[in-house]
């Protein structure tokens, strides 16, 4: 061999620890690539898959699919979302509705998020005391799926029917009285109609519905493996 081909040994040798070094870098590079891309993968098909049945009609949150209740809403807690849901366990999982976090557990600082369009139901109470010295009946001003009738006649008088929208829901003959829950419809307004012996005058009757209002809101769920 020669003295310059003896000479370009060292230079080979030093090339060809560079290129082992490079192929061996790229690999790893390539293996970390694969191996974030799987799991953002996963992360993603669990967000979407919790975000389903956090919206389903059978979740413990929603009055029916896609339409959240908020009492059961605010129940939520990390304990109940793992035991609901066993496939969130081990991730750390945040999950918002409206702006507002309705539990986290873990720290997911970064994961994959889906936004959900749905409604949240809010059921209020509201009670009035009618007017019945003019007329003997009153309409709810709105739909309401059962209302509370608390009867209080004066002693000489008898309540002896009540009805719902000309239905029979109460009847004694010898007077009605306390409070009584009766079932109505929501997609119907509700008139109610008291038969009495006698005048009722304010104070007699009176009457609290359970009317629900919703409104149009984000569901928002994080996952970070």
């Amino acid at each position: 061999m020669t003295t310059r081909g003896q000479a370009n040994l060292p230079a080979l040798a030093v090339a060809l620890i560079a290129l082992t070094a490079t192929a061996g870098l790229s690999f790893t590079l390539a293996d970390g690539a694969f191996a974030s891309a799987d799991r953002d993968a996963a992360e993603r098909r669990l967000a979407v898959s919790l975000s389903e049945r956090l919206v389903d009609d059978a979740s413990m949150l929603t009055t029916r699919e896609n339409v959240i209740n908020r009492t059961s809403s605010g129940e939520l807690t990390p304990e109940i979302l793992q035991e609901e849901y066993p496939v969130t366990q081990g991730h750390a999982i945040r999950i918002q509705l409206d702006g507002e976090t309705l539990v986290e557990h873990g720290d997911p600082t970064g994961g994959e998020t889906i936004r959900r369009i749905v409604l949240i139901e809010q059921t209020q109470s509201v009670t009035v005391t009618p007017d019945l010295t003019r007329s003997n009946q009153v309409t709810l001003p709105r739909r309401t799926g059962e209302v509370t009738i608390h009867l209080t006649p004066p002693p000489a008088t008898n309540i002896t029917v009540v009805r719902v929208n000309d239905r029979v829901v109460l009847a004694n003959e010898t007077g009605l009285t306390g409070t009584m829950t009766v079932t109505t419809s929501r997609f119907e307004t509700t008139t109610l109609q008291f038969e009495a012996t006698g005048q009722l005058p304010p104070g007699s009757v009176e009457v609290t519905s359970y009317p629900t209002q919703t409104t149009k809101a984000q569901l928002v769920v994080t996952v970070d493996a």
